[in-house]
């Protein structure tokens, strides 16, 4: 697995390089459905410590684009985002060494919106997908690392310190389990040897809801 900084993320050249794996990968040749493939992963992978640390109580990280080192599959998709000024701590004395701003400071969600507004629109040109599917994405994905953490309220709260830009994620219980009920679409179905997700919002209501149930 390679590496690349943060800044890669705004280099068209280096975007479509990995857009062309992970399309290559997927079997598509249809740019904008491997661009939203692997816009899901960096946005997956991007706000995943943060919203860590937000469920945590710990200070999270700066979404600083020079402070951002990626972990790149073969295939070319983010596997990690790792943020070179910040370690997650086991305690939160020790998390109070790295100086990073407290769950709740705006500064984190600032950080994050700014990087998203650099990034997003080089994404979207160079595969084609439009600029509100893409943040759409970042909206789910928040939703989505949230619930895993374990704090749904997490996800709520960072996409409101972010901005008016982004969505706030949005969920249904059903059977005392919470899924996100998304609002982007990673465009998976448009592979030939693939079929919709089970949460997807281009699924009829109770589709979806059946198939929530039944998971």
């Amino acid at each position: 697995m390679s590496t690349a900084p943060g800044r890669a993320l705004t280099d068209p050249a280096w975007i479509s390089a990995r857009i062309t794996e992970m399309s290559r990968s997927w079997g598509t040749e249809t740019r904008r459905v491997g661009g939203a493939l692997w816009w899901c992963m960096v946005a997956s992978a991007l706000v995943e410590p943060i919203t860590s640390a937000y469920a945590k109580g710990y200070p999270a990280p700066l979404a600083d684009l020079d402070e951002l080192e990626c972990e790149i599959r073969p295939d070319g998709g983010v596997e990690r985002v790792r943020f070179r000024a910040f370690a997650p701590a086991a305690s939160g004395a020790a998390c109070e060494a790295v100086r990073r701003p407290s769950p709740g400071d705006t500064a984190v969600g600032a950080a994050l919106r700014e990087t998203l507004a650099v990034v997003i629109p080089q994404v979207a040109a160079v595969s084609g997908a439009a600029v509100p599917a893409l943040w759409a994405i970042v909206t789910d994905a928040i939703g989505n690392r949230a619930l895993d953490a374990g704090a749904r309220a997490v996800g709520e709260q960072l996409a409101a310190e972010v901005g008016s830009r982004l969505p706030a994620p949005r969920f249904v219980t059903l059977a005392d389990r919470t899924f996100v009920k998304r609002i982007s679409c990673c465009l998976v179905y448009e592979v030939p040897t693939c079929t919709m997700c089970t949460s997807c919002p281009k699924r009829p209501p109770a589709e979806r809801t059946a198939l929530l149930s039944q998971a």
